[in-house]
């Protein structure tokens, strides 16, 4: 037979116990593993800010060094635009070439960081009248050469506003910007750059050295600009002389560049980054690159190492950029929690295996301690004598049963040698017998007292005894001492004898008890055999008894008929009688009266008996009988007594079944065995009662005694046959009386039997 798993090795139990596991960790070893899981889950957070801090510090490293090479590289392209811008226009140039307007716009074209690009002509005092005058015709507006003072609102911005320029000894006015401009640039033309705050130190360094210069930066609307300013002098080459020089010029070329737009290609991957721009004076302002701020102010910002020089002396960009959470290594970030989780959890399970062994301790210890209390409240209560005693033979405890036991004087044993304290002898000893200590030690097991033994009491008294000497080992089976128990056997002798006594008399008042119950059963079975086997006969003969008073009673009274009506009824009496006979038979355990006997003809007379019956009931009567039948040996009243009682149980099964009940009757044989075969279409046997229908006293019928049953299985068992019950498929009971066939051997056996 396999092996039925276990409930533990189911997986669902396994969690289970392992989760009761974690549930016995206190409280605080909970609250510290928290802690430390939240003290590692910081130190993981730092590692994870450390390592995106290293890897952003080197990304803006490397972006500040792209910066400063993309700066250097625009601004070669910027005076590589100057220079060919130069060369486009004249020696003696007043007015713009249309050469160069096309160049500047297919300069910004290629180059969007380029705002634009103009000449802008220097004009003496005694022309500045009749040019604004040229210039407000061109325009269809006032125009007038002005300059420009900044000033500071409420809100520390620049609010600064254009005024008239005041009479000069020259203007360098703006008035060339290629291709259009914003309208915040060009509201700028106009402005006298010669002596301009921020941009007049430029134009004058430009014109007395005669070289490209930068202007600061200066923050137009919303962007930053860089202005490159190139002088042109009417000689070639200028005189040296600084003086001579300004008279010299006639103009400067001037391009101007959005600083924010020329550094948005190569810092538009990084979001959230911040450009400061750095003042020599060591302010900063915030230079506006098109990227919004996307930093977490939970995290750090990390700024570049290396600052960004600007072509003008003194000013720098300054890269800064806090950390996000997208920047932190999500591998990192899961392997550490994974780990910090591991480790976590198996402190945990170390700290709850150690509560358990905690847990298993304490309640070691109480339930020792409980065994102690037991054993020793149990020592102390019993009535048997135990005395301890070590290898030595001296006692180590007594208990009040044995202080009783030896008398008076005797409470402060401990100590003492249990051999002279005990004095135990039996009758019949042998001299140099072995006392049972000392051999309870040297065999190492159960010493048992022999019979008849005694223990001589201090007075001289002499008290039988029996008791046993068991020898106390350690956990490495050494031997430790031994423990004596005793027990006085003179009570003990006495309750016997007089439970023994009141026994037998308990006995012989049983077995009167039984022989009468005895016979009160048998006469109650009898009268229930007698009852139940002559109620047919008698019935029949009350039915016939009706039919001819019925027939006489009519005017022409039917007399043959009542004759045989009478035949009938006395028939019947003849046949109650024999059952009587039967029956005493039966209950005398005699043998039975049995002959060769036709199955059919016995089927034959049940169903005469009950012809009126089954008319009453309205049943449908179906008979098989099979006309090559042997012969059967049995008893013919019991067998045509077992029938009847199966057809009447089948006549009250089917009295609730509508519109008819049907009852079908068949015969048949095979090599060995004849089989009667009654079956009915009512609600059948009921699968729990198919195993009690033939125990005796058990019936389904409200008045029912339980007795046809069992009788016609006595009765068909005596006959050398069996009786079986089952249901039809189709509905409704069957019963089978299966019966030996008179086959060749049988008959012999029946005609020794006859002739004998």
């Amino acid at each position: 037979m396999p092996a039925q798993p276990t409930a533990t090795s189911h997986p669902a139990s396994l969690l289970h116990r392992h989760l009761k596991l974690l549930q016995e960790t206190d409280r605080r070893r909970k609250w510290l593993l928290a802690g430390f899981y939240l003290l590692l889950c910081a130190l993981l957070a730092l590692l994870l800010v450390h390592e995106a801090m290293q890897r952003q510090q080197q990304a803006l490293d490397g972006l500040a060094s792209q910066l400063q090479a993309d700066i250097n590289s625009h601004m070669q392209l910027a005076l590589a635009t100057m220079d060919h811008a130069s060369m486009l226009l004249p020696q003696q140039a007043t007015d713009p070439t249309p050469q160069l307007r096309d160049f500047a716009g297919l300069a910004a074209a290629r180059q969007p960081f380029i705002d634009y690009l103009g000449w802008q002509p220097r004009i003496r005092a005694d022309q500045r009248a009749r040019f604004e005058q040229q210039q407000s015709q061109l325009r269809g507006q006032a125009f007038a050469i002005r300059d420009y003072w900044p000033t500071r609102n409420a809100a520390g911005q620049d609010s600064g506003n254009y005024v008239p320029a005041p009479p000069r000894h020259d203007y360098l006015p703006l008035l060339m910007q290629e291709p259009a401009p914003s309208a915040a640039l060009r509201a700028m033309q106009g402005l006298d750059l010669l002596h301009d705050p921020l941009l007049g130190q430029t134009v004058q360094q430009a014109v007395s050295q005669g070289s490209v210069q930068f202007s600061p930066p200066s923050r137009i609307a919303e962007h930053w600009h860089l202005l490159l300013l190139q002088a042109r002098y009417a000689a070639n080459p200028p005189s040296p002389n600084p003086l001579v020089r300004s008279e010299q010029l006639q103009g400067v070329l001037l391009l101007s560049l959005q600083l924010d737009g020329l550094l948005a290609a190569s810092t538009a991957p990084y979001r959230g980054l911040q450009l400061d721009l750095l003042a020599p004076d060591g302010s900063a302002s915030p230079l506006v690159s098109g990227q919004q701020s996307g930093g977490n102010s939970l995290l750090p910002v990390q700024g570049a190492q290396q600052p960004v020089v600007l072509p003008v002396d003194g000013y720098r960009l300054q890269l800064a950029q806090p950390l996000a959470w997208q920047q932190l290594s999500l591998p990192l970030l899961a392997v550490g929690l994974v780990a910090n989780t591991l480790l976590c959890y198996l402190l945990w399970l170390l700290a709850a295996q150690q509560q358990r062994q905690r847990n298993i301790r304490r309640r070691a210890m109480d339930h020792l301690h409980r065994e102690r209390e037991h054993a020793s409240v149990t020592l102390q209560a019993i009535a048997d004598a135990v005395v301890t005693f070590d290898t030595t033979f001296r006692i180590q405890y007594i208990n009040p049963s044995a202080s009783m036991l030896l008398g008076p004087g005797h409470h402060s044993v401990i100590g003492q040698n249990v051999r002279q304290l005990l004095r135990l002898g039996h009758e019949f000893a042998r001299p140099g017998d072995t006392d049972p200590f000392t051999q309870a030690m040297q065999i190492r097991d159960n010493v048992y007292l022999p019979d008849s033994s005694y223990l001589t009491r201090s007075s001289g008294e002499k008290l039988l005894v029996e008791g046993c000497v068991s020898p106390v080992f350690d956990q490495q089976t050494r031997l430790l001492g031994a423990v004596l128990t005793l027990r006085d056997t003179a009570p003990r002798r006495q309750h016997m004898l007089a439970a023994l006594e009141a026994s037998e008399r308990r006995l012989r008042q049983h077995e009167q008890e039984l022989a009468r119950v005895a016979r009160i059963n048998t006469m109650g079975e009898m009268a229930s055999g007698i009852a139940h086997e002559i109620n047919q006969p008698l019935s029949a003969i009350v039915s016939y008894c009706q039919a001819s008073l019925s027939l006489l009673a009519e005017e022409d009274p039917d007399l043959p008929l009542v004759c045989r009506a009478m035949q009938s009824a006395a028939h019947q009496a003849q046949r109650a009688g024999q059952v009587i006979q039967r029956l005493r038979e039966f209950v005398s355990k005699r043998n039975q009266h049995q002959s060769l006997l036709d199955p059919n003809q016995i089927v034959a007379n049940a169903l005469a008996l009950l012809e009126f019956e089954l008319q009453s009931h309205d049943i449908h009567l179906e008979q098989y009988f099979s006309d090559k039948l042997s012969a059967v040996y049995a008893d013919n009243i019991q067998l045509e007594q077992v029938i009847l009682n199966i057809l009447r149980n089948a006549i009250d099964a089917m009295e609730s079944v509508h519109p008819w009940g049907r009852l079908i009757i068949s015969t048949e044989q095979d090599a060995t065995r004849v089989r009667i075969m009654i079956a009915d279409n009512g609600p059948g046997i009921a699968t729990a009662l198919q195993d009690k229908i033939f125990d005796p006293f058990f019936s389904t019928k409200p008045n029912g005694m339980g007795l046809g049953l069992a009788i016609c299985q006595t009765a068909i068992d005596n006959m050398g046959g069996q009786i079986l019950a089952s249901n039809r498929p189709s509905g409704g009971a069957q019963f089978v009386i299966d019966l030996p066939a008179l086959t060749t051997s049988t008959a012999q056996a029946v005609a020794g039997e006859q002739v004998s």
